[in-house]
């Protein structure tokens, strides 16, 4: 029984919960919400988020669905308004797509104004004028695509990895640098892949892959550096091989600046752009030398399966970017630097 090995990965909310009547949040949302306010450090809040403010949420947007995306979307706007103490004052991109009918029309009925207005401020009726409806997909331009993804793997990559990249264009990298750099870890059977403690020196690991064949791995002996790197020595199908590894970079003691959501706000009026919160940068909108207007999109930040636009608070020319695609952003860390068009 392989399902053992995943009980750390598995919500440990299971049976009959009665309150979901109340909630609305399928299975697999209400254990990744439990997972994300454990993290976030707001348990203390899931009583009000789940059974006060996430029905309200629902009731505003127009009784909308939750299902995906919508369970997303109610999740994450009830979280930010009970978080941050103000509702709707800090919308995410993905409601603001709602609220614009990019996900279609609402089935029920429409919000009201004031969140309209709460969204994208006085001037929300020539917003929603000018950009409301489903958006037209445009073609992919697949060899640029394929370039893109040569670039950010250092080599050209095969069409099964060009079609996933299409497919999941961030988690895929990670998977196949992943696998460049450790290997292919995924014929591993859960039970070694997912051991807790490590190895012992001298045991003798058996199994078999996905395609039958039969593997033997020996712990070998590991051994630190003078610089701090760790070598490790295994026996793999009888064939003897040393692995290197660079030290940890121990942060735990680095003098860590948190910026304040207003401190973040001074800082993108001045054009020093800042990530808003902790997620992954998706995409990045704009090239160093670039002109920028107030209101352009900058970038695409994921959290919590969302994805909230960065948008540009000036006037001016890019003249640094300093993430990438795909890297984990802390609230507060640089994304560009814009300089001010003299006024």
């Amino acid at each position: 029984d392989q399902r053992q090995y995943y009980a750390q990965f598995e919500s440990q909310i299971k049976g009959f919960q009665p309150t979901v009547q109340i909630h609305k949040l399928p299975g697999g949302a209400m254990g990744s919400s439990l997972e994300q306010a454990a993290k976030g450090g707001f348990l203390d809040k899931m009583a009000d988020i789940l059974h006060k403010e996430l029905p309200r949420v629902q009731k505003d947007l127009g009784n909308y669905w939750s299902v995906t995306p919508g369970s997303q979307i109610l999740w994450t706007t009830a979280v930010a308004n009970v978080l941050e103490g103000e509702r709707y004052g800090n919308p995410s991109g993905d409601l603001k797509n709602l609220l614009l009918g990019k996900y279609g029309p609402f089935p029920f009925y429409k919000p009201a104004d004031w969140i309209y207005k709460k969204a994208f401020g006085p001037d929300w009726k020539k917003v929603v004028e000018d950009e409301e409806g489903v958006a037209a997909t445009e073609d992919v331009d697949i060899e640029q695509e394929r370039a893109e993804l040569a670039r950010r793997l250092g080599h050209e990559p095969t069409e099964q990895q060009l079609v996933l990249f299409l497919q999941h264009p961030n988690d895929a990298v990670d998977f196949f640098l992943f696998a460049q750099n450790f290997g292919k870890a995924y014929v591993l059977p859960p039970a070694i892949f997912f051991r807790q403690g490590g190895f012992p020196l001298g045991e003798r690991l058996t199994f078999k892959d996905h395609a039958g064949k039969e593997h033997v791995i020996e712990i070998g002996p590991t051994q630190k550096t003078e610089l701090g790197e760790t070598t490790i020595y295994l026996n793999v199908d009888h064939d003897q091989r040393m692995y290197l590894f660079e030290p940890d970079v121990q942060r735990g003691t680095e003098a860590v600046v948190k910026l304040s959501k207003e401190e973040i706000l001074e800082l993108a009026a001045k054009g020093d752009i800042r990530a808003p919160f902790a997620g992954t940068m998706c995409a990045l909108n704009v090239e160093i030398g670039q002109e920028v207007q107030p209101g352009l999109q900058l970038a695409v930040i994921e959290a919590m399966k969302m994805q909230t636009p960065v948008v540009s608070e000036v006037q001016g020319v890019v003249n640094a970017i300093t993430a990438k695609t795909g890297q984990m952003l802390q609230a507060g860390d640089r994304v560009m630097k814009i300089d001010l068009a003299d006024e």
